[in-house]
């Protein structure tokens, strides 16, 4: 029920003396508040309509401290009668006006106990035919899951019941159900990370309206609708349903991700090309396209598994050209995709390496390490998948929580690094650079950046400078601390060459 609807009362006989701006007669009403206090603001939980008889009111004054204190408790409209005062003050319609707030005049032979009665009942009865809406909605989604409808079949249902278009998404953007053509890649991508960044949902971006589906933690998706619902509560409680129909379709990709799982094994076999091509068309890939692989190592998180695959395969729905299928790795998933024409494999890297980028939020205090290969032909996607394992363990030594390296990367030193076991290169890290840490963390001080700036600089001390914001004279000293607390000197290249490894090594 909205304040416009009490104009239309007849029984109510109510004028309007200011309608509150141009929305304010579309607000809507969710209870009655009677009072005479002078600031009910704590008293009120947004909503209400408040009558008044003005038993506040002893000068002029007190009309822009009650309408302050209406605003601040997010009142919907007030109605104010002339009993006290044999008229409604024009400076508490003039403080009403400043500060939104529709005022509606009550005519002197009408109880406010009958008016309360009148608008509860109305709103009560408006609410149960909501409730009814919502319970019949429920039952005919929840008949259409038990009679096998799967995610695509209930966002259709969702969008005809609402009457506006709507898709669900992955948490990284990919399109699992909805008119693909009318929601593009970059905007599902938008749309996915405005949602984890909100601090709440629902939350709306650009005129779309997004809900989580199911529980947000656990990474069910998105429900994107287009516009705002009227009730957005009723469409919140929709998108819980359809986790239910979501799960069906997870059902459905761990069978096929089993499946492609014996096209990564007989890759790891080495078996004969024409064998590879053959499991390749049978998996819907395209053998005289070139061929990626990315393998993704993940740690810590919810779904990290998941969110892996989820990252890459909504990075290659990006073209429509390209083909992609994901198995089960042990550490985490493999995606083999089929490039189209337009892609190469230096621009899909810079892609995943922005998607990564901007979801990083989304790992949650895990971290997943993503390598990626290329081929010409199935020929060579035996080494390609070996080369983005190597190029996975590379990027797991990176500080990001989302890493990327690609095949082109495995000639640096870092690969030489990452053969070496976890406790060696913490152990390495820790003799060289443990005392620039205790340092820093006694005296506040920026002795192990400093170090990383100066070698990543070439030992160019006014390069260095510069991009650290300090005099070169302010470097010397503190690379003076570094040679003495390290015990080595940064003007030898095999010092130099030592601590540029430990720094290399990063916090993995």
């Amino acid at each position: 029920m909205r304040v416009r609807d009490l104009l239309d009362m007849p029984e109510l006989r109510l004028t309007a003396l200011d309608d509150g701006g141009a929305t304010g007669l579309d607000r809507e009403l969710r209870w009655v508040y009677t009072t005479d206090l002078l600031e009910p603001a704590d008293f009120l939980s947004g909503g209400e309509l408040v009558l008044t008889s003005e038993g506040w009111y002893r000068t002029e004054a007190d009309c822009e401290t009650f309408a302050a204190s209406l605003a601040d408790g997010a009142a919907a409209a007030l109605v104010a009668g002339d009993i006290l005062l044999g008229e409604v003050p024009p400076a508490l319609v003039d403080a009403c006006r400043r500060h939104g707030i529709p005022v509606l005049a009550a005519p002197a032979d009408i109880s406010y106990g009958t008016l309360s009665r009148t608008v509860i009942d109305r709103v009560n009865r408006e609410r149960g035919r909501v409730l009814a809406d919502v319970l019949g909605h429920h039952r005919r989604l929840v008949t259409a899951l038990v009679d096998g409808a799967d995610l695509g079949g209930l966002v259709a249902m969702l969008s005809a019941e609402l009457g506006t278009p709507c898709w669900a998404l992955s948490t990284a953007g990919r399109l699992l159900a909805g008119p693909g053509e009318e929601l593009g890649a970059a905007v599902r991508g938008r749309l996915a990370a405005h949602a984890l960044r909100a601090e709440r949902l629902p939350a709306t971006d650009e005129g779309h309206t997004l809900l989580p589906i199911g529980r947000r933690s656990a990474g069910g998706g998105l429900l994107v609708l287009r516009g705002a619902p009227d009730d957005t509560g009723t469409a919140a409680q929709t998108a819980e349903l359809l986790a239910l129909g979501g799960a069906r379709r997870d059902e459905r990709r761990r069978t096929e991700q089993r499946f492609h799982t014996q096209l990564v094994e007989l890759l790891d076999q080495q078996a004969p090309p024409a064998a590879v091509a053959a499991r390749l068309r049978t998996a819907g890939l395209a053998t005289d396209r070139p061929l990626v692989a990315v393998t993704a190592l993940t740690r810590g998180a919810l779904r990290s598994w998941d969110l892996a695959a989820d990252l890459v395969e909504s990075t290659l729905d990006e073209d429509p050209d390209i083909r992609a299928v994901v198995a089960a790795g042990e550490a985490g998933p493999t995606v083999l995709a089929s490039l189209g024409t337009r892609l190469d494999d230096g621009a899909l890297a810079t892609r995943l390496g922005e998607r990564l980028a901007q979801f990083e939020p989304a790992a949650d205090g895990g971290r997943i390490a993503f390598g990626l290969a290329t081929c010409s032909d199935p020929a060579g996607l035996c080494r390609a998948l070996e080369e983005s394992r190597h190029a996975a363990r590379l990027a797991a030594l990176r500080p990001q929580r989302l890493a990327l390296v690609t095949a082109r990367e495995l000639d640096s030193h870092l690969l030489l690094l990452a053969g070496v076991p976890g406790d060696v290169r913490a152990a390495y890290r820790q003799r060289l650079l443990g005392p620039l840490h205790a340092y820093d963390a006694e005296h506040g001080a920026e002795l192990t950046r400093t170090l990383g700036v100066f070698l990543e600089a070439n030992g160019a001390w006014r390069a260095a400078a510069e991009a650290l914001h300090i005099h070169v004279s302010t470097l010397h000293y503190r690379i003076g601390r570094i040679q003495h607390l390290t015990g080595r000197d940064l003007s030898t290249a095999r010092d130099r060459v030592d601590l540029y490894l430990a720094c290399a090594i990063g916090d993995s």
